[in-house]
């Protein structure tokens, strides 16, 4: 046997830990006569006791002291049924030391085993808690999902209705029985221009295409009417990327009707006239004079 083992055994055998072939092999080597036997065994005695007074006190519950004092008699039962030699006994100080060390560790079992059952019960907790977040992580997403798509439909749906309205406004005005037209040319400004505007002077309304503007949408345009002594500002519009413009919108009650005209604006506001550049302008029927 190696010293190395043997050290181990031996600790053991004075912790009264050994059983079995390997407690007979360590008691046959020491009354063996091996002359540092005594002086090995006497440091594996100094080791568990020095062990058993290091160990925190603990002191257990009442079901733990009955289930060792149960496992020690039943133990000491088995022993004495099968023993074939007298065993060595411990001295006093060094069985009460072991003793400590003993119900110590068993106390120190039981708690870890309530700790980590603690410890495993709340973590289960924490991942079924981190479950039920990520669920609701997710179906607040979907909500607002719907949510956009929702906002977006009734986007679309707002869009076409004035689409809608737009395009029976314009059918009513394309089709009154007193509808005029009025045809526009391009300035010096934007010689590609070319536009026609539309009048119902019955239901007060004018309907206005154009193309050949130039092409930025973030130019403001506005249509002008020139009577007889004034100068009246309908509405302002954008056109497109590709030059092209519609506009509808009231007509202000006024007289007769010379000349149209398109502007560039510094700005929505209509003022008592044109601020900006003239792009386009064209000259009314004189025969259609509203009497």
């Amino acid at each position: 046997m190696r010293a190395e083992d043997r050290a181990d055994l031996l600790f053991l055998y004075a912790a009264g830990a050994l059983e079995g072939n390997e407690r007979e092999e360590i008691e046959t080597w020491i009354e063996a006569g091996v002359p540092d036997a005594p002086a090995q065994l006497a440091q594996a005695e100094r080791e568990v006791a020095h062990l058993a007074a290091a160990q925190r006190p603990v002191t257990p519950g009442a079901a733990v002291w009955q289930r060792v004092a149960a496992r020690v008699e039943a133990d000491r039962r088995l022993r004495t049924a099968g023993a074939s030699r007298p065993r060595r006994r411990l001295h006093p100080a060094l069985a009460a030391s072991i003793g400590a060390l003993l119900a110590a560790g068993v106390a120190g079992i039981a708690m870890h085993r309530l700790v980590s059952q603690d410890l495993a019960r709340d973590a289960a907790l924490r991942s079924e808690l981190d479950s039920i977040r990520g669920e609701i992580t997710s179906v607040q997403a979907e909500r607002d999902a719907l949510d956009a798509e929702l906002a977006d439909a009734e986007a679309r749906l707002r869009a076409l209705e004035t689409d809608l309205v737009l395009a029976d406004k314009t059918i009513g005005v394309l089709h009154a029985d007193g509808m005029e037209s009025l045809a526009l040319n391009g300035t010096a400004a934007a010689p590609d221009a070319r536009g026609r505007a539309y009048w119902d002077w019955d239901a007060w309304y004018c309907y206005l295409r154009v193309s050949g503007l130039p092409k930025d949408p973030e130019k403001i345009y506005a249509i002008w009417l020139f009577t007889d002594d004034d100068v009246v500002g309908v509405g302002t519009f954008h056109a497109d990327a590709q030059g092209l413009a519609t506009f509808l919108g009231p007509v202000p009650h006024v007289g007769h009707v010379l000349r149209a005209g398109i502007s560039i604006e510094p700005d929505e506001d209509l003022g008592s006239k044109p601020r900006g550049e003239v792009v386009l302008v064209g000259a009314a029927d004189p025969s259609k004079k509203r009497g």
